[in-house]
């Protein structure tokens, strides 16, 4: 494929020859040469992908149905207090547990085909390629886990299933494609809710979808090759909620508009209460001069009055006042 690409750039003679006499512009040879490379560059790029599709598709069939796959499928999951009120009004306290990533055969499958994308340089691929090479990673997805939700699973993997089957139509499943999708997730998505009890569903799926956007915020990068480009900009927009703790490890917290092209650097807490105190000693470092001056100009406005409102000064001003001709020129 990338002969063919590099093929007529290349190779000058080869154009002149396929031209002739013609002109530049008017050389119908040349295009149709033109033409019939491009499409065997296209025919060879189908044949790679298709052949890392095929591994892909194996790869992820590794998740079965079997205690011992889930065993080593299953991420650790997020431990969730959530508070209820009881029948006699007190409020409850319990804890639950929320997947938070995709399960360990789907992202390092996904990561692995991107990954091979990757290092072949997908910009140079025909814009018609990459389109068709998601919607095939999305079936092969939706193929395995039609067959894994028409088993009995445990409320457990019966979740996971569910978080990635929402990881996959949140960051894979484009405007263009929603409609070719939706019937089959939507079918598969009930058929696993029938695994977990309802009113546990009702609980864990505000945390479950908010994980889920989360995951894929930090999955779109690495698998920005197979992420349509409308799903990019929706991804890329979520924001981490403020509850969590990455804020209080975030250097950029000292600049009060950072630039938001900068990844997050590490910061220990004892460096925050050093920058805290150092801004607030050079604050008082700076006030200190303008309190004294300020102190200064009181005392001499006191002093004045003090002096203004002597007995002796009242006396000479009643005096001097009481004689007209005093400070005339006649």
């Amino acid at each position: 494929a990338r002969l063919y690409q590099a093929l007529l750039p290349l190779t000058p003679n080869l154009v002149l020859s396929v031209r002739g006499g013609q002109k530049e512009k008017d050389s119908c040879s040349l295009a149709e040469v033109s033409a019939l490379v491009k499409k065997e560059a296209e025919d060879m790029f189908n044949i790679w992908i298709s052949s890392k599709l095929s591994q892909f598709s194996t790869s992820i069939f590794s998740l079965t149905s079997t205690a011992g796959s889930f065993l080593t499928s299953l991420p650790a999951w997020d431990k969730v207090t959530i508070s209820e009120t009881g029948d006699s009004g007190q409020e409850i306290n319990s804890i639950i547990s929320i997947p938070p990533s995709p399960s360990l055969p789907l992202i390092t499958s996904l990561l692995s085909l991107a990954s091979t994308i990757h290092r072949s340089h997908p910009s140079s691929f025909p814009q018609s390629l990459l389109s068709p090479t998601s919607i095939n990673v999305v079936q092969a997805i939706l193929s395995h886990y039609s067959t894994l939700s028409t088993q009995t699973l445990t409320q457990n993997v019966a979740l996971q299933l569910l978080f990635d089957l929402h990881f996959t139509q949140t960051l894979l499943v484009s405007r263009d494609t929603k409609d070719q999708f939706s019937t089959t997730l939507s079918t598969l998505l009930s058929c696993l809710e029938t695994n977990i009890d309802p009113f546990d569903l009702s609980v864990f799926s505000p945390h479950l979808h908010s994980r889920v956007k989360k995951a894929a915020a930090r999955c779109v990068s690495g698998l920005g090759c197979l992420v349509p480009a409308d799903r990019v900009a929706i991804i890329s927009s979520y924001k981490i909620s403020t509850t969590t703790t990455q804020d209080s490890h975030n250097i950029l917290c000292v600049e009060p508009q950072p630039c938001p092209r900068f990844q997050l650097l590490p910061l220990s807490t004892a460096s925050l209460s050093k920058v805290s105190a150092k801004a607030a000693l050079s604050s008082a470092h700076l006030q200190l001069p303008l309190l004294v001056g300020q102190a200064a100009v009181d005392a001499k406005k006191t002093a004045a009055g003090k002096t203004d409102k002597s007995p002796a000064h009242q006396t000479a001003a009643s005096f001097f006042g009481s004689m007209p001709w005093f400070g005339t020129n006649s």
